[in-house]
């Protein structure tokens, strides 16, 4: 097993790719100080990281895994295998349960449940691609006018957005404007060190197709960056990872046109597909994603300029009853505790 084998089959077998089986994925975990196991069978691949949590205990995360052929994969003998190897990893690492996230609209067996524990720490099941082997022009004319609107408004307003990847200050302001942006719209983020962590992996060295690169673009206005993103390029796939913007001079709509040049900057590099990176449910209006969702989805015409994607979902596979059950009330409890106090 090498990293170039084993990402050339999370490329072959996954799509849009997931970067998250990516073997720098598991490197990146590594240098967070979680163990990361990797498992090899017949028609399936999957990393898994061991995650701790109180008392000695861990659980299993396959984050947008495992991988295989998506017809094969539907194979209950094969989950049955791949059972058995996480079981071998459980009784190593005190394991409580193992969490997974397939990146397929499949079923799953069912001892494999819906989470009742960590809901804030689960995957997106649903995404919006946008199709990249369609012209600039045609996508523009297929966006919603409004967001027409708005990138033409920054254009003339003056905005610029530029590549900064190599650029450590407008790193940093990033890092500011995301503080920022999670406080306004009350949304958690990774602490800054594990963020320099993530540059230092993804965003240095010579960018390879089959390794995962990060690129970083920041819309200026008058001598100031207003606006950020880091998109994930991996395989078919480029991936709208994060975002982050100014609350003063929001009427550049400098967002917007950051937004735009990021989905023509994956399309440059070759790219099938766009991926806006979650979406809330169309049915549900209070979703905390609710407000994202509606500014990516205007960058995409279902059915024509790109597509929605469902998978399964997050589900857990409990090997610990008795603990996920005190787990999950000690959680709630301290969490009523800190809304109260």
């Amino acid at each position: 097993m090498n990293q170039e084998s084993w990402n050339k089959y999370i490329i072959v077998n996954s799509s849009p790719s997931s970067f998250l089986q990516s073997w720098q994925w598991g490197e990146f975990q590594a240098a967070l100080e979680n163990k990361v196991e990797r498992i090899e069978l017949p028609n399936l691949q999957t990393q898994v990281i061991v995650r701790k949590l109180p008392l000695g205990r861990t659980y299993l995360e396959i984050p947008k895994g495992p991988i295989g052929e998506e017809s094969r994969i539907k194979n209950q003998e094969l989950w049955n295998e791949l059972r058995e190897k996480i079981q071998e990893i459980g009784k190593k690492e005190n394991v409580v349960f193992v969490r997974v996230n397939p990146p397929y609209d499949i079923e799953l067996p069912s001892r494999f449940r819906k989470p009742r524990v960590l809901l804030r720490q689960m995957e997106p099941g649903r995404t919006i691609l946008v199709d990249l082997t369609k012209s600039e022009d045609v996508l523009l004319a297929n966006m919603h006018e409004k967001s027409r609107y708005n990138i033409r408004l920054a254009e003339r307003k003056g905005v610029k957005v530029r590549k900064a990847t190599a650029d450590e200050a407008a790193f940093k302001k990033f890092l500011e404007l995301l503080r920022e942006t999670s406080k306004r719209d009350g949304i958690v983020s990774w602490p800054d060190e594990r963020f320099w962590k993530f540059r230092a992996i993804f965003m240095s060295g010579n960018p390879s197709p089959d390794i995962p690169r990060a690129e970083l673009l920041v819309g200026e206005h008058g001598g100031r960056i207003l606006a950020a993103a880091i998109i994930m390029i991996f395989g078919d796939a480029g991936t709208y990872l994060y975002a982050a913007s100014s609350g003063e001079d929001r009427t550049s709509n400098a967002p917007s046109l950051v937004l735009w040049e990021a989905i023509r900057e994956v399309k440059r590099q070759g790219s099938r597909w766009y991926d806006m990176w979650g979406v809330s449910p169309a049915d549900d209006p209070n979703h905390s994603w609710a407000g994202i969702t509606r500014f990516k989805s205007r960058y995409v015409k279902l059915g024509v300029t790109g597509k929605e994607i469902r998978s399964v979902g997050t589900r857990d596979l409990i090997l610990n009853k008795p603990y996920y059950a005190g787990f999950g009330i000690a959680k709630r409890a301290l969490d009523l505790f800190r809304i109260k106090h």
